[in-house]
């Protein structure tokens, strides 16, 4: 299988997975999937490889990182969560908590002067 049809399938592949209940956004991402290969089939090679490239990176990220919700009558919002769903564990705002915030974690307990003064 060539690796344009590849990149198509795993595209709709990650858009079941991701829209799988929502059919107005389902059918919307497979026809911005289907016009961007077809505005894209006569572009160089080069520039072909690095959209299919693109592509099977959504492709993942849909996967992994849209989870769906919906409204329960009680005002909350239930989460669809899937076994590809990816669960993080939040080590790296951990780890790096002064280097994530910037800074603005340096600043922390410095004075300020107000522009008026």
């Amino acid at each position: 299988m060539s690796a344009g049809v590849h990149a198509y399938r795993n595209a709709l592949r990650a858009t079941r997975v991701a829209f799988r209940n929502d059919l107005p956004v389902l059918n919307a991402a497979r026809h911005k999937i289907r016009e961007e290969f077809e505005a894209n089939r006569d572009v160089a090679a080069e520039v072909q490889e690095e959209r299919l490239k693109h592509m099977n990176e959504v492709s993942k990220f849909l996967v992994q990182n849209i989870v769906q919700g919906e409204p329960q009558d009680n005002g909350r919002v239930m989460l669809h969560f899937h076994d590809r769903t990816e669960l993080g564990d939040n080590e790296t705002i951990k780890q790096n908590h002064q280097d994530n915030m910037g800074s603005l974690a340096t600043a922390k307990g410095a004075k300020f002067k107000k522009c008026s003064d």
